[in-house]
């Protein structure tokens, strides 16, 4: 798989792809830590932005989806590289996923 494209999507009436992020956040980051623990990228494959501008914007906005979708994804990988992984993997391993859920949500409100 030489790229992955992300973007995010609300409800199942179309295929909206939205910015990256801006729906679900927890499972933004939960894509971009699967992608950093599997060393994606390693061998030159990329992460691209599968999204449209919102409907209404105006054309001189139009870009702005993917820079906003590149910036959440880079701060997203901060998130993932500041995570204490050994006691996300404790917490896995005893099967304490309301406590692993509550240390990802903390981690990401920057507690």
């Amino acid at each position: 798989l030489w790229s992955v494209h992300l973007n995010d999507q609300n409800g199942l009436k179309f295929d909206e792809d939205k910015p990256f992020g801006s729906n679900n956040l927890r499972g933004a980051f939960n894509q971009v830590r699967a992608l950093w623990r599997n060393q994606y990228g390693k061998n030159g494959e990329y992460v691209a932005f599968d999204v449209h501008p919102f409907r209404s914007t105006k054309v001189e906005h139009w870009a702005a989806h993917l820079a906003n979708s590149r910036q959440t994804f880079l701060r997203l990988l901060d998130k993932v590289k500041t995570l204490n992984e050994a006691a996300a993997q404790k917490r896995i391993v005893n099967r304490d996923y309301q406590a692993l859920d509550q240390m990802v949500i903390e981690h990401l409100l920057g507690k």
